[in-house]
């Protein structure tokens, strides 16, 4: 496939603008940054090259397990079609002359809808998100030279015969793309030439639209048209043969929370793109352009959203890595989405706020660390030495260049304030200081795997100041029972308290529980409140990041009420695609991205999957980045959860019940050096017995596996590996 305009250097959210210094203050617009912020930094890299066709779907493709998980009761909370080829379930809407429009979707290829005269239209609903390229075939009775036009939309809320959703970026200026109809013919959006509706023509493939649920087929002309079937031919996640065949799982007893996980892991799947299916930079001025080369290793990256921005987002990695690895496993295309960032790093050592073919470099000091923090990420859960060694050198010149941004007073000065969509994002704010701090934290292990004592030592040092800084500069306000943004500030940011936490910045457990009680009194009907966006902003992104939190603190029923309340409310809400999670929205339930551009599939939005695998389910990588995991069930009243997940040592399979009463039932199956600690609840009071096994490991006194009674806990080192059952019983 070839592109039909060369990417352009710029960015994503909004505006009119369309190349040079006006496209920085689109992308300021974007993420809510000044231009002189989010400008490209000198001497960075070029985009990249153009045009190489999705990879065939083969298990080269990279994901990481090498088998499907087994089957079970969860495989009906899949959102991952069967084939690629999908048709509508229901019609949402008609307009005008419309006849027989049930018979779309209960008689495909055999009976057919007819759209007679102008103006009339079908809206057909695909049930879920899905992406691609449309195909429409027509029926006999179609006049000649008639013309169809097509509109999509993720939400209901924007369907309309007249426009699609928001997508390129620039003027989001999107009538329907216009075809000409014949009589028992066919109309692919991969191969047939639009009429009009795009400033991308000549490039037919580029009109691929990379997500929606809504498909409007309007007839433009005066006379009829039959339509005998629509199907989309599903692009995303091209490098996996089998959509629906996750080497990982999750159940629980609760529905919701099951089909939570699941959304999540289809939103990030979604979001897996070939490398030549991104979107176009500078926008086009009417339409979209999806055929912008994205990726530069491999062949697909793991973007922000379906829809748009189809770029590699650094921030959005925090949030999508972990998804992606708790259930797709696809770690190939997460090494590949690095090494792309990694290839536009400056000479400075910046990287890249966005990769290709948005390209802004040196101008985000978060979104450059999330790239560090997503490095150590891919080594933790892949174990792979030889890529991370050989990135070694790219990641210590961008070490280097961020530490040194870190003040006398040892905290970070954020100088390249481009972030997500917050408000104060320059200077020492905690949210900044809170990312820089894990970003250290897990140098260490990827400094040492490198061969680099000397920078690891360092790193640990740095984050053992910083953690102290913070806590001597005046960010705490024990009153709130919240970190101001900064000291002296009105600001208490839901992002920052809630990394704090969950990167382990607070001092010690009472803070850390103080925090989650805080931020829990400011839930809104429909999910938690994010002020440094605004004062009616419910922002997943941080959100995910509070679900975290409030785990890491040991309140487990608050982090899963914020799940239920916060993706409970986008999966069932009424106008949403019922199968992915939305970019930002407000306390009214509408967007926070000026209308229709918001994505309705948008990975960074997807914290709860990776935090019910880690915390509920309890299988977790060591919290330090080094290599290990923890076997640590958090029930917060769920009743049973079972579920796998995929390392480096083989797969761990978890299975779990709480009986009441205290007592509780784990069976844990795991390879030799695969699970370092497993650990099971056990109220502070009363006589309890651990049993491995049927043989006693505890009973107020360690009789086995040096097994220690911790925060609620009683914890078991050496449990042989195989499959091991640990019981609580009452003594």
């Amino acid at each position: 496939m070839s592109n039909s305009t060369e990417p352009g250097p710029g960015p994503k959210r909004r505006m009119v603008l369309r190349a040079g210094a006006a496209s920085v203050v689109a992308a300021a617009a974007m993420r809510g940054v000044t231009a002189e912020a989010a400008a490209p930094a000198a001497g960075s890299a070029p985009a990249g090259a153009r045009g190489v066709a999705p990879a065939a779907a083969s298990s080269a493709g990279g994901t990481s397990g090498a088998h499907a998980a087994p089957s079970g009761r969860w495989d009906a909370f899949k959102l991952s079609p069967a084939s690629r080829t999908v048709a509508p379930v229901a019609v949402h809407a008609t307009t005008g002359g419309v006849g027989a429009a049930g018979d779309l979707v209960r008689k495909p290829g055999t009976a057919a809808t007819r759209l007679s005269g102008e103006g009339a239209s079908v809206t057909l609903d695909f049930g879920k998100e899905v992406g691609g390229h449309v195909t429409l075939t027509l029926g006999a009775g179609t006049d000649a030279d008639q013309l169809l036009g097509l509109t999509y939309s993720e939400l209901s809320t924007y369907v309309s015969t007249t426009s699609s959703d928001g997508s390129n970026g620039g003027s989001n200026d999107e009538p329907p793309v216009c075809y000409t109809a014949q009589p028992a013919g066919r109309i692919s959006t991969r191969t047939s030439v639009p009429v009009s509706g795009t400033d991308a023509a000549d490039d037919p493939a580029s009109q691929l639209r990379g997500g929606f649920r809504y498909l409007t087929v309007v007839n433009q002309g005066a006379g009829a048209v039959e339509l005998a079937g629509v199907t989309v031919e599903i692009a995303f996640a091209p490098n996996t043969a089998d959509l629906r065949a996750y080497p990982n799982y999750f159940s629980c007893d609760d529905d919701l929370l099951t089909r939570i996980w699941y959304a999540g892991a289809y939103t990030v799947q979604t979001n897996i793109v070939a490398n030549n299916q991104g979107r176009v930079w500078g926008p086009p001025a009417v339409g979209w352009n999806n055929g912008a080369r994205i990726g530069e290793a491999g062949d697909t990256v793991l973007v922000d959203g379906a829809k748009r921005d189809r770029t590699v987002w650094p921030g959005d990695l925090g949030i999508s890595v972990l998804t992606d690895y708790v259930s797709l496993g696809d770690m190939r295309t997460v090494r590949d989405s690095l090494q792309t960032l990694y290839n536009h790093q400056a000479g400075n050592g910046a990287l890249p706020y966005a990769g290709p073919a948005v390209d802004f470099i040196g101008n985000s000091d978060t979104y450059h660390l999330w790239t560090l923090i997503g490095t150590a990420s891919y080594l933790q859960f892949t174990g792979d030495t030889a890529w991370a060694t050989g990135i070694y050198p790219r990641y210590k010149a961008a070490l280097d260049y961020v530490t040194a941004k870190i003040d006398g007073d040892g905290l970070l000065d954020v100088t390249a304030s481009a972030d997500w969509a917050r408000t104060d994002s320059d200077g020492k704010n905690i949210e900044a200081n809170a990312i820089m701090y894990r970003a250290l934290v897990t140098a260490g292990p990827l400094a040492r795997a490198a061969g680099d004592t000397a920078t690891a030592s360092d790193s640990t040092a740095r984050a053992a100041a910083l953690k102290s800084a913070v806590e001597a500069a005046g960010y705490w306000d024990g009153g709130a029972g919240l970190y101001r943004d900064k000291p002296g500030s009105t600001l208490y940011p839901q992002d920052g308290n809630a990394l704090a936490v969950w990167f382990g910045l607070v001092p010690d457990a009472d803070r850390a529980a103080a925090v989650s009680k805080a931020l829990g009194a400011r839930w809104t009907p429909v999910g938690a409140l994010t002020p440094e966006k605004s004062a009616q902003s419910v922002h997943p992104f941080p959100g995910g990041m509070e679900v975290h939190a409030h785990f890491a603190a040991g309140r487990d029923s608050t982090a899963l009420d914020l799940v239920r309340r916060e993706w409970g409310y986008m999966l069932d809400a009424p106008q949403g695609t019922a199968s992915t999670f939305w970019e930002g929205y407000r306390t009214d339930g509408s967007s926070d991205y000026t209308g229709s551009y918001m994505s309705a599939a948008h990975g960074w939005s997807t914290g709860p999957t990776s935090a019910l695998t880690f915390r509920l389910l309890g299988i977790a990588p060591a919290d330090d980045g080094t290599a290990g995991y923890r076997v640590a069930p958090h029930p917060g009243g769920v009743g049973r959860a079972e579920g796998q997940l995929t390392t480096p040592a083989g797969v761990i399979a978890v299975s779990w019940r709480d009986r009441g009463r205290g007592e509780f039932d784990l069976t844990v199956t795991a390879a030799s050096g695969a699970v370092g600690e497993i650990a099971v609840p056990v109220a502070a009071t009363g006589s309890f017995v651990v049993k491995v096994d049927g043989k006693t490991a505890w009973d107020r006194t360690a009789r086995a596996y040096s097994a220690r009674a911790q925060a609620g806990y009683v914890v078991l080192t050496g449990v042989p590996a195989g499959t091991r059952t640990v019981t609580v019983r009452r003594g």
